[in-house]
Protein backbone atom coordinates (compact mmCIF):
# COMPACT_ATOMS: atom_id res chain seq x y z
CA UNK A 1 0.00 0.00 0.00
CA UNK A 2 1.10 3.42 -0.66
CA UNK A 3 0.60 5.63 2.34
CA UNK A 4 0.05 9.61 2.18
CA UNK A 5 3.88 10.54 2.92
CA UNK A 6 5.09 8.60 -0.42
CA UNK A 7 2.10 9.63 -2.08
CA UNK A 8 3.23 13.16 -1.54
CA UNK A 9 6.84 12.39 -2.73
CA UNK A 10 6.09 10.34 -5.58
CA UNK A 11 3.48 13.43 -6.36
CA UNK A 12 6.62 15.74 -6.49
CA UNK A 13 8.78 13.80 -7.85
CA UNK A 14 10.22 14.63 -11.26
CA UNK A 15 10.09 10.97 -12.21
CA UNK A 16 5.52 11.02 -12.22
CA UNK A 17 5.34 12.41 -15.65
CA UNK A 18 7.88 10.03 -17.19
CA UNK A 19 6.01 6.86 -14.91
CA UNK A 20 2.17 8.31 -16.04
CA UNK A 21 3.73 8.38 -19.60
CA UNK A 22 4.47 4.12 -19.23
CA UNK A 23 1.39 3.40 -17.77
CA UNK A 24 -0.90 5.52 -20.73
CA UNK A 25 1.62 3.50 -22.98
CA UNK A 26 1.12 -0.03 -21.49
CA UNK A 27 -3.03 0.59 -21.34
CA UNK A 28 -3.08 1.89 -24.92
CA UNK A 29 -1.02 -0.96 -26.07
CA UNK A 30 -3.43 -3.49 -24.33
CA UNK A 31 -6.84 -1.97 -25.56
CA UNK A 32 -4.74 -2.41 -28.81
CA UNK A 33 -4.18 -6.06 -28.21
CA UNK A 34 -7.90 -6.51 -27.52
CA UNK A 35 -9.05 -4.85 -30.57
CA UNK A 36 -7.02 -6.52 -32.97
CA UNK A 37 -7.71 -9.82 -31.50
CA UNK A 38 -11.25 -9.16 -31.74
CA UNK A 39 -11.04 -7.85 -35.29
CA UNK A 40 -8.83 -11.00 -36.01
CA UNK A 41 -11.37 -13.44 -34.62
CA UNK A 42 -9.42 -14.39 -31.91
CA UNK A 43 -11.22 -16.03 -28.97
CA UNK A 44 -10.31 -19.40 -26.22
CA UNK A 45 -13.00 -22.22 -26.96
CA UNK A 46 -15.65 -22.87 -24.88
CA UNK A 47 -17.57 -25.63 -24.35
CA UNK A 48 -21.48 -24.98 -24.43
CA UNK A 49 -22.83 -28.94 -25.40
CA UNK A 50 -24.09 -31.45 -22.80
CA UNK A 51 -22.09 -34.49 -23.38
CA UNK A 52 -21.54 -37.52 -21.93
CA UNK A 53 -19.45 -38.10 -19.17
CA UNK A 54 -17.22 -40.59 -20.43
CA UNK A 55 -16.10 -38.00 -23.10
CA UNK A 56 -12.54 -36.42 -22.43
CA UNK A 57 -12.74 -32.88 -20.67
CA UNK A 58 -12.16 -30.04 -23.45
CA UNK A 59 -9.22 -28.86 -21.32
CA UNK A 60 -8.11 -31.85 -19.03
CA UNK A 61 -6.42 -31.33 -15.84
CA UNK A 62 -2.86 -32.68 -17.75
CA UNK A 63 -2.26 -29.43 -19.51
CA UNK A 64 0.38 -27.03 -19.07
CA UNK A 65 0.70 -23.39 -19.87
CA UNK A 66 4.16 -23.45 -20.76
CA UNK A 67 5.48 -26.11 -22.40
CA UNK A 68 9.05 -27.00 -22.20
CA UNK A 69 10.92 -27.42 -25.69
CA UNK A 70 14.18 -28.55 -26.60
CA UNK A 71 15.60 -27.80 -29.75
CA UNK A 72 18.43 -30.12 -29.99
CA UNK A 73 19.90 -30.45 -33.26
CA UNK A 74 21.37 -33.51 -32.87
CA UNK A 75 18.20 -35.47 -32.27
CA UNK A 76 18.36 -39.50 -33.74
CA UNK A 77 15.47 -41.26 -34.08
CA UNK A 78 15.88 -43.85 -31.64
CA UNK A 79 16.52 -40.52 -29.37
CA UNK A 80 12.43 -39.70 -30.31
CA UNK A 81 11.05 -42.58 -30.10
CA UNK A 82 12.22 -43.09 -26.74
CA UNK A 83 11.08 -39.86 -25.33
CA UNK A 84 7.25 -40.71 -26.99
CA UNK A 85 5.37 -43.01 -25.16
CA UNK A 86 1.80 -44.79 -26.09
CA UNK A 87 1.90 -45.04 -29.40
CA UNK A 88 0.31 -47.37 -31.76
CA UNK A 89 2.24 -48.11 -35.22
CA UNK A 90 1.15 -45.58 -37.59
CA UNK A 91 1.57 -42.48 -35.16
CA UNK A 92 -1.72 -43.25 -33.66
CA UNK A 93 -3.11 -42.57 -30.17
CA UNK A 94 -6.33 -42.46 -28.47
CA UNK A 95 -6.86 -42.09 -24.47
CA UNK A 96 -7.43 -45.11 -22.30
CA UNK A 97 -9.83 -43.28 -19.57
CA UNK A 98 -12.65 -41.64 -21.63
CA UNK A 99 -13.85 -40.63 -24.78
CA UNK A 100 -11.68 -38.36 -27.59
CA UNK A 101 -14.42 -35.80 -28.18
CA UNK A 102 -12.73 -35.93 -32.42
CA UNK A 103 -10.82 -37.99 -33.89
CA UNK A 104 -7.67 -36.11 -35.97
CA UNK A 105 -5.65 -36.39 -38.66
CA UNK A 106 -2.53 -34.40 -38.14
CA UNK A 107 -0.91 -34.11 -41.66
CA UNK A 108 2.40 -32.79 -41.83
CA UNK A 109 3.73 -31.90 -45.82
CA UNK A 110 7.70 -32.48 -45.83
CA UNK A 111 10.35 -31.88 -47.78
CA UNK A 112 14.09 -32.27 -46.80
CA UNK A 113 13.76 -31.36 -42.98
CA UNK A 114 14.03 -34.40 -41.35
CA UNK A 115 15.66 -32.87 -38.09
CA UNK A 116 12.72 -30.77 -37.54
CA UNK A 117 10.00 -33.45 -38.10
CA UNK A 118 12.13 -35.14 -35.36
CA UNK A 119 11.31 -32.24 -32.71
CA UNK A 120 8.25 -32.01 -34.23
CA UNK A 121 7.00 -35.18 -33.29
CA UNK A 122 8.92 -35.10 -30.00
CA UNK A 123 6.86 -32.55 -28.36
CA UNK A 124 3.85 -32.99 -30.54
CA UNK A 125 2.91 -36.31 -29.59
CA UNK A 126 2.90 -35.48 -25.83
CA UNK A 127 1.16 -32.50 -26.65
CA UNK A 128 -1.89 -34.23 -28.18
CA UNK A 129 -2.13 -36.78 -25.19
CA UNK A 130 -2.00 -34.22 -22.81
CA UNK A 131 -5.15 -32.87 -24.40
CA UNK A 132 -6.42 -36.15 -24.23
CA UNK A 133 -7.30 -35.99 -28.29
CA UNK A 134 -7.61 -39.08 -30.35
CA UNK A 135 -5.70 -38.85 -33.54
CA UNK A 136 -2.96 -40.33 -36.18
CA UNK A 137 -0.51 -38.63 -37.82
CA UNK A 138 0.44 -38.31 -41.40
CA UNK A 139 3.86 -37.14 -43.19
CA UNK A 140 3.35 -36.52 -46.40
CA UNK A 141 6.75 -36.04 -48.83
CA UNK A 142 7.20 -35.63 -52.53
CA UNK A 143 9.30 -37.80 -54.07
CA UNK A 144 12.89 -36.94 -56.06
CA UNK A 145 14.33 -33.34 -56.91
CA UNK A 146 11.13 -31.48 -58.59
CA UNK A 147 9.65 -28.45 -57.35
CA UNK A 148 8.06 -28.34 -54.51
CA UNK A 149 4.16 -28.72 -54.55
CA UNK A 150 3.15 -28.22 -51.18
CA UNK A 151 -0.70 -27.59 -52.04
CA UNK A 152 -0.82 -30.97 -54.60
CA UNK A 153 0.74 -33.57 -51.37
CA UNK A 154 -1.60 -31.82 -49.04
CA UNK A 155 -4.28 -32.61 -50.90
CA UNK A 156 -3.16 -36.07 -51.94
CA UNK A 157 -3.04 -36.73 -47.94
CA UNK A 158 -6.33 -35.28 -47.14
CA UNK A 159 -7.37 -37.97 -49.77
CA UNK A 160 -5.87 -40.99 -48.08
CA UNK A 161 -6.75 -39.70 -44.52
CA UNK A 162 -10.59 -39.24 -45.51
CA UNK A 163 -11.21 -42.78 -47.17
CA UNK A 164 -10.31 -44.06 -43.13
CA UNK A 165 -13.47 -44.97 -41.57
CA UNK A 166 -11.77 -47.33 -38.72
CA UNK A 167 -11.50 -44.93 -37.04
CA UNK A 168 -13.74 -41.74 -39.51
CA UNK A 169 -11.84 -38.58 -39.03
CA UNK A 170 -14.03 -35.61 -37.84
CA UNK A 171 -10.95 -33.30 -37.70
CA UNK A 172 -8.20 -32.51 -40.50
CA UNK A 173 -4.95 -30.42 -39.22
CA UNK A 174 -2.56 -29.33 -41.53
CA UNK A 175 0.52 -28.42 -39.37
CA UNK A 176 3.83 -27.17 -40.84
CA UNK A 177 7.08 -29.35 -39.99
CA UNK A 178 8.89 -26.23 -38.12
CA UNK A 179 6.43 -24.82 -35.85
CA UNK A 180 6.33 -26.18 -31.90
CA UNK A 181 3.04 -25.36 -30.14
CA UNK A 182 4.57 -23.94 -26.64
CA UNK A 183 0.63 -23.91 -24.89
CA UNK A 184 -1.36 -27.20 -23.92
CA UNK A 185 -4.22 -24.73 -23.71
CA UNK A 186 -4.30 -24.25 -27.96
CA UNK A 187 -6.51 -26.86 -28.32
CA UNK A 188 -6.33 -29.31 -31.12
CA UNK A 189 -9.82 -29.09 -32.30
CA UNK A 190 -12.06 -28.16 -35.16
CA UNK A 191 -15.65 -26.22 -34.62
CA UNK A 192 -18.30 -26.93 -37.04
CA UNK A 193 -19.13 -23.35 -37.50
CA UNK A 194 -16.04 -22.32 -39.16
CA UNK A 195 -11.73 -23.44 -40.16
CA UNK A 196 -9.59 -22.53 -37.05
CA UNK A 197 -6.23 -21.24 -37.23
CA UNK A 198 -4.25 -22.20 -34.58
CA UNK A 199 -1.12 -20.32 -34.72
CA UNK A 200 -1.49 -16.84 -34.68
CA UNK A 201 1.41 -15.65 -32.78
CA UNK A 202 5.00 -17.58 -33.97
CA UNK A 203 8.15 -16.12 -32.50
CA UNK A 204 9.83 -15.49 -35.37
CA UNK A 205 6.81 -12.59 -36.15
CA UNK A 206 7.31 -11.45 -32.66
CA UNK A 207 4.37 -13.36 -31.21
CA UNK A 208 1.75 -11.59 -33.41
CA UNK A 209 -0.60 -12.21 -35.85
CA UNK A 210 0.45 -9.99 -39.36
CA UNK A 211 -2.01 -9.92 -40.76
CA UNK A 212 -6.24 -10.40 -40.36
CA UNK A 213 -6.06 -13.31 -43.52
CA UNK A 214 -2.95 -15.27 -42.22
CA UNK A 215 -3.57 -18.72 -42.13
CA UNK A 216 -0.46 -20.79 -42.30
CA UNK A 217 1.21 -22.21 -40.09
CA UNK A 218 -1.82 -24.83 -38.68
CA UNK A 219 -5.11 -24.96 -40.08
CA UNK A 220 -7.76 -27.32 -38.40
CA UNK A 221 -10.84 -28.01 -41.21
CA UNK A 222 -14.05 -30.32 -41.30
CA UNK A 223 -14.22 -32.75 -44.25
CA UNK A 224 -17.22 -30.46 -45.29
CA UNK A 225 -14.94 -26.81 -44.85
CA UNK A 226 -12.41 -28.51 -46.93
CA UNK A 227 -14.91 -29.87 -49.50
CA UNK A 228 -16.37 -26.82 -49.84
CA UNK A 229 -13.51 -24.94 -50.06
CA UNK A 230 -12.23 -27.65 -52.52
CA UNK A 231 -9.24 -27.91 -50.75
CA UNK A 232 -5.87 -26.50 -51.40
CA UNK A 233 -4.98 -25.06 -54.93
CA UNK A 234 -2.25 -27.55 -57.29
CA UNK A 235 -0.46 -24.82 -58.84
CA UNK A 236 1.33 -23.51 -56.60
CA UNK A 237 4.89 -24.57 -57.72
CA UNK A 238 7.62 -23.77 -55.53
CA UNK A 239 7.52 -22.42 -51.64
CA UNK A 240 4.60 -20.14 -50.55
CA UNK A 241 0.96 -18.82 -50.99
CA UNK A 242 -1.01 -21.56 -51.16
CA UNK A 243 -2.05 -20.77 -47.86
CA UNK A 244 -3.13 -17.20 -48.73
CA UNK A 245 -5.15 -18.78 -51.69
CA UNK A 246 -6.69 -21.04 -49.31
CA UNK A 247 -7.63 -18.18 -46.91
CA UNK A 248 -9.96 -16.57 -50.28
CA UNK A 249 -11.60 -19.83 -50.34
CA UNK A 250 -12.74 -20.27 -47.13
CA UNK A 251 -13.85 -16.70 -46.87
CA UNK A 252 -15.45 -16.93 -50.21
CA UNK A 253 -17.15 -20.02 -49.30
CA UNK A 254 -18.76 -17.91 -46.21
CA UNK A 255 -16.29 -18.93 -43.52
CA UNK A 256 -15.11 -16.80 -41.08
CA UNK A 257 -11.68 -18.45 -39.63
CA UNK A 258 -11.21 -18.18 -35.93
CA UNK A 259 -8.31 -18.34 -33.81
CA UNK A 260 -6.82 -18.42 -30.43
CA UNK A 261 -5.76 -15.22 -28.73
CA UNK A 262 -2.36 -14.86 -29.15
CA UNK A 263 -1.36 -15.76 -25.72
CA UNK A 264 -2.31 -19.14 -26.40
CA UNK A 265 -1.92 -19.66 -29.87
CA UNK A 266 1.78 -19.60 -29.67
CA UNK A 267 4.45 -21.33 -31.69
CA UNK A 268 8.37 -21.47 -31.94
CA UNK A 269 10.12 -21.58 -35.58
CA UNK A 270 12.47 -24.40 -35.71
CA UNK A 271 14.97 -22.36 -37.69
CA UNK A 272 15.74 -23.58 -41.29
CA UNK A 273 17.22 -22.22 -45.03
CA UNK A 274 14.77 -20.28 -46.31
CA UNK A 275 13.51 -22.27 -49.75
CA UNK A 276 13.12 -21.39 -53.63
CA UNK A 277 9.42 -19.25 -53.48
CA UNK A 278 6.45 -20.16 -55.89
CA UNK A 279 6.92 -19.20 -59.12
CA UNK A 280 4.86 -16.29 -60.15
CA UNK A 281 2.88 -16.96 -57.08
CA UNK A 282 1.38 -13.53 -57.00
CA UNK A 283 -0.15 -13.76 -60.43
CA UNK A 284 -1.15 -16.75 -59.00
CA UNK A 285 -2.54 -15.57 -56.26
CA UNK A 286 -4.85 -12.94 -58.42
CA UNK A 287 -6.60 -15.45 -59.58
CA UNK A 288 -7.81 -17.50 -56.92
CA UNK A 289 -11.57 -17.50 -58.18
CA UNK A 290 -10.82 -20.62 -60.16
CA UNK A 291 -10.95 -22.29 -57.25
CA UNK A 292 -13.69 -24.29 -57.94
CA UNK A 293 -11.90 -25.91 -60.97
CA UNK A 294 -8.24 -26.61 -58.80
CA UNK A 295 -8.36 -28.19 -55.92
CA UNK A 296 -9.34 -31.76 -54.41
CA UNK A 297 -11.83 -32.33 -56.63
CA UNK A 298 -9.45 -32.07 -59.36
CA UNK A 299 -7.06 -34.59 -58.24
CA UNK A 300 -8.47 -37.47 -60.17
CA UNK A 301 -7.22 -35.57 -63.71
CA UNK A 302 -3.72 -35.01 -62.13
CA UNK A 303 -0.92 -36.67 -62.98
CA UNK A 304 0.89 -38.40 -60.03
CA UNK A 305 0.81 -41.79 -57.95
CA UNK A 306 1.25 -42.86 -54.73
CA UNK A 307 4.68 -44.45 -54.54
CA UNK A 308 4.10 -45.94 -50.99
CA UNK A 309 2.20 -45.65 -47.87
CA UNK A 310 4.50 -46.74 -45.09
CA UNK A 311 3.29 -47.07 -40.99
CA UNK A 312 6.15 -46.63 -38.83
CA UNK A 313 6.07 -46.27 -35.34
CA UNK A 314 5.38 -42.18 -35.17
CA UNK A 315 3.83 -41.54 -37.98
CA UNK A 316 2.26 -42.63 -41.36
CA UNK A 317 4.26 -41.65 -44.25
CA UNK A 318 2.81 -40.67 -47.65
CA UNK A 319 5.24 -40.81 -50.52
CA UNK A 320 4.04 -39.06 -53.48
CA UNK A 321 5.15 -38.79 -56.89
CA UNK A 322 4.81 -36.90 -60.08
CA UNK A 323 6.63 -34.17 -61.94
CA UNK A 324 5.85 -30.32 -63.16
CA UNK A 325 3.68 -31.75 -65.89
CA UNK A 326 1.51 -33.67 -63.72
CA UNK A 327 -0.89 -30.52 -63.16
CA UNK A 328 -1.39 -30.16 -67.59
CA UNK A 329 -5.03 -30.87 -67.71
CA UNK A 330 -5.67 -27.55 -65.21
CA UNK A 331 -2.91 -24.82 -66.15
CA UNK A 332 -4.92 -23.18 -68.73
CA UNK A 333 -7.25 -21.97 -65.26
CA UNK A 334 -4.00 -19.32 -64.89
CA UNK A 335 -4.80 -17.63 -68.67
CA UNK A 336 -8.58 -18.38 -68.57
CA UNK A 337 -9.66 -17.04 -65.19
CA UNK A 338 -9.70 -13.08 -64.42
CA UNK A 339 -7.90 -11.47 -61.36
CA UNK A 340 -10.30 -11.20 -58.79
CA UNK A 341 -10.96 -7.60 -57.66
Amino acid sequence: MINYRKFIRLKNSEHLPILILAIGIIIIIHLCNIHDERTANQYIIQDQEKRSSQLCPLYPSTLLKNVPIDMSSDLTWTDVEKDVKNVQTGGIYTPSDCTSRQQLAIIIPFRYREQQLKTLLRHLHPFLQRQKRAYRIFVVEQYGNGTFNKGLIMNVAFHHASKIVTPLVDCFIFHDVDLIPENDYNVYECEQQGPRHLAPAVDELRYFLMYNDLIGGALALTKEQFFKANGWSNLYWGWGFEDDDMNHRLRHAGYRISRPPNHIGRYKMIRHKKQTPAANRYGTLRKWLRYSYDGIRQLSVLDYSITSVDTRLLYTHILVNFTRSATKTIDHLLEDTPNAK
